[in-house]
């Protein structure tokens, strides 16, 4: 394998740690926003920032634990936008449903700038 391919190889393997992590956070983190919801009987104004924090910190854990070379931005907007994609089939399954709408752009352009943001950050905190 030439160099740029061992190169890509390795940067498909960080992203995809990243976006399993992130993926895993989000989900358990969306599980106890649920419990808490339930039991301290929260407004429901309360959910959609809540859930946008959540997607947030889900990227960035998953960029600082998955991402180590060079190239944050790019592999932490790639990480990201696949973070929103299968978070979002995920709990499409579970509702049973999915609903296609310009939301679903806004949320796809959200994990991209989450991600390109968390994605410097982590591989310059792993220098």
């Amino acid at each position: 394998m030439t160099g740029s391919g061992e190169e890509l190889k390795n940067g498909a393997i960080e992203i995809g740690k990243a976006v399993g992590v992130a993926v895993a956070f989000c989900l358990a983190a969306v599980l106890v926003f649920a419990f808490v919801i339930k039991v301290a009987a929260l407004p429901s104004s309360v959910i959609l920032p809540v859930n946008q924090v959540i997607k947030a910190a889900a990227i960035f854990t998953g960029c600082i634990v998955g991402l180590k070379d060079s190239k944050g931005w790019l592999k932490g907007g790639v990480a990201g936008v696949l973070s929103v994609i299968f978070a979002y089939v995920i709990f499409s399954l579970i509702a049973g449903s999915f609903a296609w709408d310009w939301t679903v752009l806004l949320e796809l352009l959200f994990g991209l700038a989450a991600g390109v943001i968390s994605g410097i950050v982590a591989v310059n905190l792993h220098k």
